[in-house]
């Protein structure tokens, strides 16, 4: 099976794994619901009632660039970029909102008298609609959709993709309870989560990529019925975020997804929990340009990487199996802000 498009090194999991993640989601939570606390004494703005629609967002570039030229210790000339959208819009009006969110960023590298290759590649869109039932906690609906722009290879096989747009596609409807700590801290908890999984890439969905069922093949080799597109889940769906200033020109923000599928036949992987949790650190140098921290775990079932075993002098692929990936990058960014 091909594996999903890390880009950065992977760490190995642990039998602890369930552990971890639990672990993490509770220093989180601890972290926003303290913060909400201390932030409870100061006087909450009133909204303007006259103006139900709001919009921020920020459109970032980030630029890397190393170069060699007769340099002993050796090294390869490169050009790295990475360009991001992300923005909120809001229309409220009484105890009625709607909030739509969008994560977008894409990025590629190039050495010299090498082909380029990509480093990130996002669309992630939240749509959601919330009726306020008390001073904190909302009755809220969320469609969520993540997938990709383009293909993704596992350098230096560049013949056959391993990931692409809607393969995976991950379209997520939940309905739940919100709760909202002034604006630096939330959390949407969904006892009941529909996620549908799509592969509709042929060459990944025949070999059962991102868990959806693979094709069956004759004696040779050759397709007798085509591998599935599509699968779907039914289970709890866990989203929060943070953010907060650390200092006057240092801004940390947190957002962490969390999903467990209700109907998982396999028993190794009943309590496995899918994790995507995206972390920012920014150092603003001024008005436009920031020294941007990005780092993003994730931790899909379903993603499964070789394991490899020393046979006769020759690493072979034996079984497969799940991973925890890792994936971070640093530079100076250009940043525009508009609200």
């Amino acid at each position: 099976m091909p594996e999903p498009p890390v880009l950065l090194p992977v760490f190995k999991p642990e039998k602890t794994m369930k552990f971890r993640i639990l672990l993490w989601l509770f220093l989180f939570l601890s972290m926003g619901l303290t913060a909400s606390t201390l932030n409870d004494s100061i006087p909450e703005k009133k909204a303007d009632s006259t103006k139900p629609w709001s919009y921020k967002g920020q459109y970032a570039v980030m630029l890397n660039q190393i170069s060699f030229k007769n340099w002993a210790s050796g090294g390869e000339s490169s050009l790295s970029g990475r360009a991001s959208v992300d923005y909120h819009l809001k229309y409220k009006k009484e105890k009625f909102s709607f909030d739509h969110t969008a994560h977008i960023a894409y990025g590629m590298v190039g050495y010299l008298h090498k082909r380029i290759q990509k480093t990130d590649d996002k669309i992630d869109l939240l749509f959601g609609l919330s009726n306020q039932i008390s001073k904190r906690w909302y009755f809220t609906s969320i469609v969520s959709f993540k997938t990709q722009f383009s293909k993704g290879y596992k350098n230096p096989d560049f013949d056959h993709e391993i990931s692409g747009f809607m393969a995976p596609g991950y379209l997520t409807i939940s309905i739940g309870f919100r709760y909202k700590a002034k604006k630096d801290f939330e959390l949407f908890m969904s006892p009941l989560a529909g996620k549908v999984t799509f592969v509709l890439d042929q060459y990944l969905a025949n070999q059962g990529a991102y868990g959806v069922k693979k094709a069956i093949l004759d004696t040779l080799g050759n397709v007798l019925v085509p591998g599935r597109n599509i699968t779907g889940q039914l289970g709890i769906n866990i989203l929060s975020s943070y953010q907060a200033n650390i200092m006057k020109n240092i801004l940390f923000k947190t957002r962490i997804n969390l999903y467990n599928n209700y109907l998982e036949e396999n028993p190794d992987k009943r309590w496995q929990i899918d994790m995507d949790w995206n972390n920012a650190l920014s150092f603003k140098i001024n008005k436009y340009f920031s020294t941007v921290l990005l780092v993003q775990l994730k931790y899909d079932p379903n993603a499964l990487f070789p394991v490899f075993k020393n046979i006769d002098g020759i690493n072979t692929a034996i079984s497969e199996k799940s991973r925890l990936q890792w994936k971070q990058s640093l530079g100076v960014s250009f940043l525009y802000n508009v609200q």
